[in-house]
């Protein structure tokens, strides 16, 4: 630890390595700050980064998992001049916010609810709003999120971003197609089954092939794989499951179209794609369906807007075949400089510092 820094202490509900935002926070932060990760240990991977200390809680043991979490980070964060930066915990984040008053300490919100359930959404969307009204510093994805959570005139708007991952000039002679994100909730099964149709009509004509990463809940998976089966393209839909980010420029490197898959609901609708960021600036054009996060970024000289079923793939996917030589991988990646990490965690930086300073930090834990 250097004395001369400040220490910065995140909390996250994801392991270390596995949200995109808070490695690169890390990343870029870590020669400024003293930093400690405190998060979930859900078994997968260790992944470690210089100048990082990362440090792990069990998930076992039901409520006790919930007290191991809290003597965690009030264990590090026992001075008063260590900046927390906290994820949203249900019920968590307002104890850490009422024991560590004199603490500057940034509520940070990466996603409303976005269970299929309206209840449950409206539960959990209840409880956020609730838990903001603890907070003086309060940072949202997006201005549309800030807006569903009527935190328009509060929050700071902290962009999502993206590094390069792939610096290989991509060739657009071919559908080479990747998805990577959740499987979670986000009917990719829809893209597969436009996907088959367009490769059961353009086989012979293009070079087609369809690369699945992410995780799922459970189940997803494997419905995956039987429709691919059923499909019989076992040989042209591979489905891989979780990749650590730190590996991902394989895959980045062998392929030109980036699968921006979003289902088109009002929850969705205010998030920021995290993966049509990085598709664009490692230079692949992308398809994507027209949420309005997504209308923002992507455009006819970098892919196609769609909507969300498998015809509607079918018919980006035609379009984007009949555009392959108008994208210029180098032209993309250019225009897409504007949404890179380092620049969003400079002015990261130089929030944190204004909320660290004891003129602009209050006492008060209960806001208008």
């Amino acid at each position: 630890m250097c004395q001369n820094r400040p220490d910065l202490v995140i909390v996250n509900a994801v392991q270390f390595g596995y949200r995109t935002d808070t490695y690169y926070y890390c990343k870029y932060l870590r020669d400024r700050y003293n930093i400690t990760c405190i998060g979930w240990d859900h078994g997968l991977t260790k992944i470690e980064l210089a100048g990082v200390q990362v440090e792990y809680v069990s998930r076992a043991g039901g409520l006790f998992r919930v007290v191991r979490m809290l003597g965690k980070i009030l264990k590090k964060t026992g001075s008063s001049e260590s900046i927390i930066f906290l994820e949203f915990f249900k019920g968590i984040s307002m104890i850490i916010r009422m024991v560590r008053r004199r603490n500057p300490i940034v509520l940070d919100i990466r996603t409303g609810s976005i269970e299929p359930s309206r209840m449950k959404r409206y539960v959990y969307d209840s409880m956020l709003k609730l838990g903001c009204r603890f907070f003086c510093n309060i940072t949202v994805i997006s201005k549309r999120l800030a807006c569903k959570l009527g935190l328009a005139q509060r929050a700071t708007i902290l962009p999502l971003g993206a590094d390069v991952i792939s610096s290989t000039e991509k060739k657009f002679d071919g559908l080479n197609l990747l998805y990577v994100g959740t499987l979670y909730n986000r009917n990719i099964e829809k893209a597969v089954e436009g996907f088959a149709m367009f490769f059961n009509e353009r086989k012979n004509r293009i070079s087609l092939k369809f690369t699945i990463i992410g995780a799922d809940s459970g189940h997803e998976t494997e419905l995956l794989k039987q429709s691919v089966q059923e499909q019989g393209m076992e040989n042209i839909v591979r489905i891989l499951g979780i990749v650590p980010h730190d590996r991902l420029q394989e895959h980045f490197d062998t392929h030109n179209i980036g699968v921006s898959y979003i289902p088109m609901t009002d929850y969705y609708d205010v998030q920021p794609p995290t993966k049509t960021f990085e598709y664009l600036v490692s230079g692949l054009a992308v398809i994507g369906t027209a949420t309005s996060e997504n209308r923002l970024v992507i455009n006819d000289s970098n892919g196609i807007l769609t909507d969300d079923s498998p015809e509607g793939f079918y018919n980006g996917l035609v379009e984007l075949a009949d555009r392959l030589q108008t994208y210029d991988s180098i032209l993309i990646r250019q225009n897409a400089q504007q949404f890179g990490w380092k620049k969003i965690t400079d002015g990261l930086d130089s929030y944190l510092r204004t909320i660290s300073d004891p003129e602009n930090e209050t006492d008060s834990v209960l806001i208008r």
